[in-house]
């Protein structure tokens, strides 16, 4: 705290202080496996499972989750990055440092000076509301995917990844064939598939698999696209069988009602993830130009979720009112690449990506660094952009100081807290380039907001000049979660182990 801030006074009834220190260690450790991989200079850690299979990275969500921890604060952090990721695609690394940093500034003022954590709470939620506030003000709006801005975005998003540089302008070429569409959701509106080998960019929605059939499939001009998940083998399950069940073809009636509610609906495309396929409904579909294609699980999932057409059950075909299905304009297919291509620019997806690499885990670790730049892309398209590489968090820190002092009083230790995080990403991003965090930071706080740090020189810039820039709703994400993480672990007073014995059962 600030020497000329009013001294708490310590009183015998203060909290106790162990269980915190044990709490707080565990979220620091947790920090201190993933703090050097942030930044564009940021190192990458190697991970070897049991089976002794190798993944090298610098993905911080991906790092977390792939640990063997026992403790529950650090399970905690695991299940934060996790809606840290979940909700906007990257950011993981600084939420967990921030988080790592107020617990480390919330311990030491509650042991130094005997400040309950209910006031630390409080005064904790006025200092992310002042920071939003600011972030709000400092925001830059990024109106369209054909603004300038959104390169910069992507190549910011994607410059401490795998490839970052190459795959920067791969997405970026996805970005401008969406054009001006209006997709709510930009994270769907490119596919990303991944396989050994080179990347590709398709104009269209890229299949990685063939027609069963594929001699009539130019016949189809104009695709209806049906998603059947799980089951095709009749009698369905879930379904009774009719008269014929005592047959020698008990399916034959579902089949035959199967194949002419399909095209009844129009529906001429057939993706499903059965794992077996009736014989019958097979030639029945071939001689009815129906092409069917077979896909794996995930991919089912990711079509139905890119497309937004839900995936259904052989029943929901046979008895619901509808048939949901896409309305494409062409479909192609590829031998050579084993790819079936569907051109449907209404549904918001005009481009697959299939990222390659050399092996089937330098693939995976690219697809993570495109999914990062999309993500960045979608965010600064719904939230605008603000200063990167830890400046705006290092300016807001600073207007939240002058806050404080303006309305007397010194610095509250709430407000600390939040200073301490916001300040310990721009720090770390510092170090992890091989500089002296501390000193750096010391002249950054002299400088106009805006100004960070070249990296390659050390010298002085304005970081929106010159490309560095984060979403909006990224940071706050991340500034929210590291608090919800401090006021969580900050209120815990003792850990206690559950008995296993369910006693409210009573007795047997």
């Amino acid at each position: 705290m600030s020497p000329d801030a009013p001294q708490p006074v310590r009183t015998p009834a203060g909290p106790d202080t162990a269980a915190l220190a044990n709490n707080v260690l565990a979220a620091v450790g947790m920090a201190d496996v993933i703090r050097t991989t942030l930044g564009p200079r940021g190192l990458d850690k190697l991970l070897v499972d049991q089976l002794g299979n190798r993944v090298i990275t610098n993905d911080g969500y991906t790092v977390l989750v792939s640990l063997k921890t026992s403790h529950p604060v650090s399970r905690l952090l695991v299940e934060i990055a996790e809606r840290q990721e979940l909700s906007v695609g990257d950011g993981t690394t600084s939420t967990v440092i921030m988080a790592a940093e107020m617990l480390r500034e919330g311990y030491r003022v509650t042991s130094e000076y005997g400040i309950h954590p209910s006031k630390l709470l409080a005064e904790l939620d006025e200092g992310v509301a002042v920071v939003s506030e600011f972030l709000h003000e400092a925001c830059i709006p990024v109106p369209s995917l054909k603004d300038p801005l959104v390169g910069k975005v992507l190549r910011t998003a994607t410059a401490s990844k795998l490839d970052g540089t190459q795959l920067s302008g791969l997405i970026l070429s996805a970005v401008n064939h969406l054009g001006s569409g209006d997709r709510d959701d930009l994270r769907h509106g490119i596919i990303l598939l991944r396989r050994p080998g080179d990347d590709l960019f398709i104009d269209g929605i890229a299949i990685e698999h063939l027609p069963q059939e594929t001699g009539f499939v130019h016949e189809i001009g104009h695709p209806r696209i049906c998603l059947v998940k799980d089951a095709l083998r009749f009698p369905l399950p879930g379904v009774e069988a009719g008269e014929e069940a005592a047959g020698k073809d008990p399916g034959r009636e579902q089949r035959d009602a199967f194949l002419a509610r399909l095209l009844e609906k129009g529906v001429n495309v057939v993706v499903t993830n059965a794992p077996e396929i009736d014989h019958g409904l097979r030639i029945a579909l071939a001689m009815k130009r129906v092409a069917l294609i077979r896909v794996s699980t995930e991919e089912l999932g990711l079509l139905s979720r890119s497309l937004d057409t839900p995936e259904l059950y052989g029943a929901q075909v046979l008895a619901g009112p509808a048939v949901p299905s896409l309305a494409a304009e062409g479909i192609e297919l590829d031998e050579e690449k084993g790819l079936t291509v569907i051109r449907a620019p209404g549904s918001g997806v005009v481009a697959t990506l299939i990222i390659g690499g050399a092996t089937a885990e330098t693939s995976k670790e690219r697809t993570r660094t495109c999914i990062d730049g999309i993500s960045g892309v979608h965010f600064a398209l719904k939230g605008g952009v603000v200063a990167g590489g830890g400046i705006a968090e290092l300016n807001a820190a600073r207007f939240l100081e002058r806050t404080a002092l303006g309305k007397g009083g010194g610095r509250k230790a709430g407000f600390e807290l939040v200073i301490k995080g916001l300040e310990s990403v721009s720090r770390q991003i510092l170090e992890n380039a091989g500089y002296n965090g501390y000193e750096m930071m010391t002249r950054l706080r002299t400088q106009e907001d805006g100004i960070g740090i070249d990296l390659d020189t050390g010298e002085f810039i304005p970081m929106v000049e010159n490309g560095i820039l984060d979403p909006l709703i990224t940071k706050l994400s991340g500034i929210q979660i590291a608090a919800h993480i401090a006021k969580t672990v900050l209120k815990i007073d003792r850990n206690l182990v559950k008995d296993e014995v369910h006693r409210e059962a009573g007795p047997s």
